[in-house]
Order: structure tokens, then C-alpha cells, then sequence
């Protein structure tokens, strides 16, 4: 089967969904080629050996969406794929606006666009038309939570056409040796460590992180791994309780997770965020905003705890009222949840039954 994957960026979450897809259906034997604008992508940066890079010029611009359109089509053509995957709105539209022949058109949103909080309602309904028009144009749309499907019906999507596939990531043999330590550490611990994860946007909450900080108590420390992309937010780098690790890629990320004893997600609204599934595989406890997907991946208490606000406030005392004796256990509880309802075979084998069967 050869699979073509249209992406905008190659970062963030999006970036490592469809790597781990990559790698995953290469293993397979599928030819997989992937589009994606040369701004945004170092080809040293995809990770993965054995795959096709073809560019194409995006634009967000709503007066050169049908030429980038029309020049995609010819793209996809030549390449004769038997599946097209996009992913995000943008490369959805460009494949979308097309009439192709034989090939499957899958579509999976990474979060609706009409769900963002940071647009005004007549955004958000241009956004919503432009999803009811295109939805038809496709072979499959893949919703990638609960909170995305019950909002295409809200915006009048028709359900027939979509199909839920919760994201799912491989399991790592030093998350488990990690936790395993972990449990059998009796030292005292001075410092819990915070990690967060993702781009410093207002998506992503990282402002409700930035207001948290003056109210930590002693023992707490912060540590920023990410970058703003766009719609950053300013970051404060001269507090002594937080440390700025910049960008960096899925294998610094694994390795950075197990150094830490907390991560915080305070997201204004997710698809289904990766952050968490790669905490939760590394054993470590959540906290994490109450909206969006992330209800479908913490329980409160169990694997960890929920903002009842977004407000730098309620997050310091969630992180405050923590001890390492609780971070160790609603960590391994993390990694039980992960193990059974976020590994990476149950996740191919949805998805790829979703490619073959559409």
C-alpha cells in the first residue's frame, strides 16, 4: 500500500503523531510519502530512515488556498497513492477542495478548528461551514477523542462519516525500569520537579503556567521544555524557580520525562493531547486543565488531578498540596492506565483497519 501523509508543520503534536505512523507503517512494508512546506520542516528533524519528503507551499492565506489546492492535486496524482492522509485543517482543506479517482482520503483534524478558544464566533462559524462542506469530500474523517466527535455533531457534522481512534505510543522499557526504581526509593526528596511540555501558546495554557509560578511553594521547580510558534506567549526568564530547556525532540523528551515527578497540561482545548500518553508511559502523575479530551485521560485523584478553574491560582495549589509519596503513586497508576488504554498496537491496529476498511 503506499500511504502519502500531507502535513502543514513538523512540530509538536501533530509531528509526532504522524511519526510514530510512519515508522509503524513503514515496518509494515508501506511505501510512505510525506508532504510537508519546507518553512516548516528540517529534514533532519522527521526521525524516521525510509520514507519519501516531497514539498508544497502552504498558506493560511484564504486567497491562495485554491491555487495551492490545485497544485497539491497534481502532486498527489503523480504520486498515485492508494491512501492520502491530511492532517490539520489546513492540509485537509488543500487535499479536500480536489476530486481524486480511486484513492482514499482520510482526514483526521487534530482538533476541530471551530474548538479553539483564541477566534471570534464569526471565525468559528466560517471555520464550522467550511468543516460541514468538506466533510463529504472524504473518504473518513478520524476523530481522535470522545470531546472532538460530540463537537463535529454540535457544529452539524454528520456522524456516518466519522470514526473514533484514540492516539496510542509504544511502550518504553526505561519508563518501566524508572518506575520500578522509583518504587523502591526511600531517600528523602528535597525538590519536586514540574515538567511541562508543548508549545508556550495561549492553547496550551502556558500563561496559566506563568501565573502560577510566583505562588509555588519552596521545593517546587519548573522546567519549560518547548517553543513558541505561533500566538506565543512572553516568556519570564529570570526566575530562579524555573528553567528554559527550548525545544526538543521525542528522544530528549522521553529521557526528560523520567527526571521529572510531575507534568502539567493546562490546556485550553486538545484533539487528544500527546503529552499526557507519554507521561502516563513514563509513570508520571497529571495535572491537567478539565477541558477538551483531557477528562478522557485523567481520573481525578487516580492517575491525576484536575483544574476546577483555569487560573494560575488554582493550578499552584494543585501542585502545592502534592507530595512525592502521592506523585509516586498516581504515577504508577499513570502507567497502569497507559498500559491499557494508550499503547501504540491497539492504536495501529484501529487505525489501520480504518485505512483498509474505508
Amino acid at each position: 500500500m503506499k500511504i502519502v501523509h500531507v502535513v502543514e508543520t513538523w512540530i509538536g503534536g501533530v509531528a509526532n503523531y504522524v511519526r510514530a505512523l510512519m515508522v509503524e507503517q513503514r515496518n509494515m512494508g508501506h511505501e510512505i510519502v510525506l508532504l510537508c512546506d519546507p518553512r516548516n520542516l528540517k529534514l533532519a528533524d522527521i526521525g524516521v530512515t525510509g520514507i519519501s519528503v516531497v514539498h508544497y507551499r502552504s498558506s493560511r492565506n484564504p486567497l491562495l488556498i485554491p491555487a495551492i489546492a490545485h497544485r497539491l492535486k497534481k502532486v498527489l496524482v503523480g504520486l498515485q497513492a492508494d491512501v492520502i492522509h491530511c492532517h490539520s485543517t489546513f492540509p485537509g482543506l488543500y487535499v479536500r477542495l480536489n476530486r481524486f479517482g480511486d484513492e482514499k482520503i482520510l482526514y483526521t483534524p487534530h482538533a476541530w478548528s471551530f474548538m479553539k478558544r483564541d477566534i471570534a464566533p464569526v471565525t468559528r462559524h466560517a471555520f464550522a461551514f467550511v468543516e460541514r462542506a468538506m466533510a463529504n469530500r472524504c473518504t473518513r474523517i478520524l476523530c481522535m477523542s470522545f470531546d472532538e466527535v460530540r463537537a463535529a455533531k454540535r457544529h452539524g457534522i454528520g456522524l456516518d462519516n466519522i470514526d473514533l481512534v484514540y492516539t496510542g505510543i509504544a511502550p518504553d522499557s526505561a519508563s518501566e525500569r524508572s518506575i520500578e526504581t522509583a518504587a523502591l526509593t526511600l531517600n528523602p526528596v528535597t525538590t519536586i520537579h514540574i515538567g511541562y511540555f508543548g508549545r508556550l501558546d495561549y492553547q496550551k495554557g502556558f500563561d496559566i503556567l506563568l501565573n502560577a509560578i510566583p505562588l509555588l511553594r519552596e521545593g517546587l521547580h519548573v522546567h519549560v521544555f518547548g517553543a513558541a510558534v505561533r500566538g506565543g506567549v512572553n516568556v519570564q526568564s529570570d526566575d530562579p524557580r524555573v528553567t528554559y530547556h527550548g525545544w526538543v525532540g521525542p528522544d530528549e523528551t522521553r529521557r526528560a520525562m523520567l527526571d521529572m515527578d510531575v507534568i502539567v497540561v493546562p490546556s485550553r482545548w486538545e484533539g487528544l493531547a500527546l503529552v499526557p500518553i507519554e507521561a502516563m508511559r513514563a509513570g508520571k502523575v497529571l495535572v491537567v486543565s478539565s477541558e477538551g479530551s483531557l477528562p478522557e485521560q485523567v481520573i481525578h485523584g487516580y492517575n491525576g488531578l484536575m483544574l476546577r478553574e483555569l487560573s494560575g491560582t488554582c493550578l499552584a495549589d494543585q501542585l502545592n498540596a502534592l507530595s512525592i509519596e502521592e506523585c509516586r503513586r498516581m504515577g504508577a497508576n499513570a502507567r497502569h492506565v497507559f498500559d491499557h488504554a494508550f499503547r501504540a498496537d491497539r492504536f495501529f491496529k484501529s487505525l489501520m483497519s480504518c485505512y483498509e476498511n474505508a
